[in-house]
């Protein structure tokens, strides 16, 4: 087991099984003792998301209980402000010391990365893992594709060498599951089972998110 801290964000509005996947297969490939997925509080790139932070909080903790490889970050939901991954990332880093953070994003994130807030300071905190599904590909530009070049290793043991600083790309299974697609379901009053955890399912009908009717809620 490699003594190193992983991260991987996103809203999880809702967390599916797309995202609990993905983030069992780099787990695994990364064999670190610490995984955490850590749910961003007010995502700077998005106007607004369908559940509110301390509700997407609640829903990756019931679909991490069974798991204890994988845990939740619960710090940008604590934070008040935008939930910039530098300062994320600056936070981590304050407590873990040299230990190598490695942060795991998706091909379509990385590609958007020169849109990031204070980008080029995610490597001077952590390894990045650019976690690929077969249809993706990297359209990386610029400034962004000098440092995808320069800084990649081929393999995640290179991660462990250091504590910030290198590149991995790792392979993840494409399942055809959207926390969009999800919504629009629910909104339509539509059944979404077997895309995300049974636990998750209900308490989004307990709580009637998502435009799930006060009807359907009653039904979980």
């Amino acid at each position: 087991m490699n003594r190193a801290t992983a991260i991987f964000g996103g809203t999880f509005d809702p967390v599916h099984y797309g995202h609990l996947r993905a983030a069992a297969e780099v787990c695994e490939k990364l064999a670190v003792d610490d995984f955490r997925l850590l749910p961003a509080g007010i995502p700077p790139h998005r106007d607004h998301t369908g559940a509110e932070a301390y509700h997407r909080l609640a829903m990756l903790e019931l679909a991490l209980a069974p798991y204890p490889d994988l845990t939740v970050d619960e710090r940008e939901v604590r934070r008040d402000g935008p939930s910039y991954m530098v300062e994320t990332l600056a936070s981590i880093r304050r407590e873990v010391g040299r230990r190598p953070i490695i942060f795991c994003l998706g091909q379509d994130a990385a590609n958007q990365l020169s849109g990031w807030h204070r980008w080029r300071e995610l490597l001077d905190l952590a390894h990045l893992v650019v976690m690929k599904r077969p249809r993706s590909r990297p359209k990386y530009s610029g400034d962004v594709a000098d440092i995808m070049r320069e800084r990649r290793v081929l393999g995640p043991s290179r991660l462990m060498e250091a504590p910030a600083g290198r590149v991995c790309q790792v392979g993840v299974t494409q399942l055809a599951i959207s926390s969009t697609d999800i919504r629009a379901r629910l909104a339509a009053g539509r059944d979404p089972r077997f895309l995300l955890p049974s636990t998750v399912l209900a308490y989004i009908r307990k709580h009637g998110l998502y435009g799930c009717s006060e009807s359907t809620a009653d039904k979980a």
